[in-house]
């Protein structure tokens, strides 16, 4: 029986660690690649598969994946020299990006994102590359693919993880910017107003964030076609019994 000086309510905490590493193509040419196309053939140039674990509780939720493509191009050439190299990439049968280079080097980069309806956990994500260029030829030496939890958004809008509970979350990320800008990390209470949110920082023992409910982890970076990553995810649920 319960007194006035003592709670018959007891307390339970469960820790849930994601670990969410960057799964990384390496680079897919083993020689170099000529593109003559002037239009886009029928079947991809490339084909790669890259995997992202699914976490093992059902309190998160992966809402975001961010891929990222590299190639490089030794030269553009051609009797009626190439000026542009045009690209597209589908994800799982889907288009997920399309544009095109026109500077010859290794820095030529673009990153998107995949919402949950457009991507798998746990099993390979297949990305078709086609490459065509407007005329001429372009010789290729690297194409490299990444892929991990996160977006390349600049602004707050994306949430990457989100988390259903009932109680108390206490959460440390550790996040990274794959590129040359830095990345920000928040953890919010979900249906809260983004004022109510509170700064991660990327050491993960340096800063814990407490909310109460459901909540989502959002994250942004600074400069382009970065792919903002969050490597880790540690969470301690706590509810009453």
């Amino acid at each position: 029986m319960a007194n006035k000086y003592h709670s018959d309510t007891h307390q339970r905490a469960e820790k849930i660690t994601y670990a969410s590493p960057l799964s990384d193509s390496g680079n897919l040419l083993s020689e170099t690649l000529t593109i003559e196309n002037t239009s886009k053939a029928d079947n991809p140039d490339l084909i790669a598969t890259l995997i992202t674990p699914a976490p093992i509780s059902p309190v998160l939720k992966v809402c975001l994946l961010c891929q990222r493509l590299n190639i490089s191009i030794v030269s553009l050439g051609g009797e009626e020299p190439a000026t542009k190299l045009f690209y597209c990439v589908e994800v799982n049968g889907a288009q997920a990006v399309s544009g095109q280079f026109e500077i010859s080097g290794a820095d030529n980069y673009v990153s998107w994102d995949l919402t949950k309806e457009n991507f798998n956990l746990g099993i390979g994500n297949v990305i078709d590359i086609f490459l065509w260029v407007d005329s001429g030829f372009a010789e290729i030496n690297i194409i490299r693919l990444l892929q991990g939890v996160g977006t390349s958004s600049l602004g707050w809008s994306s949430f990457p993880i989100e988390g259903h509970h009932n109680g108390l979350v206490q959460v440390s990320v550790n996040f990274a910017c794959i590129g040359t800008g830095t990345a920000e990390c928040h953890l919010l209470p979900l249906g809260a107003h983004s004022a109510m949110s509170e700064a991660l920082q990327s050491d993960i023992a340096s800063k814990l964030c407490i909310v109460c409910d459901d909540f989502a982890v959002r994250l942004k970076g600074s400069a382009p076609n970065d792919l903002n990553l969050i490597s880790s995810f540690n969470v301690a649920l706590i509810s009453g019994a």
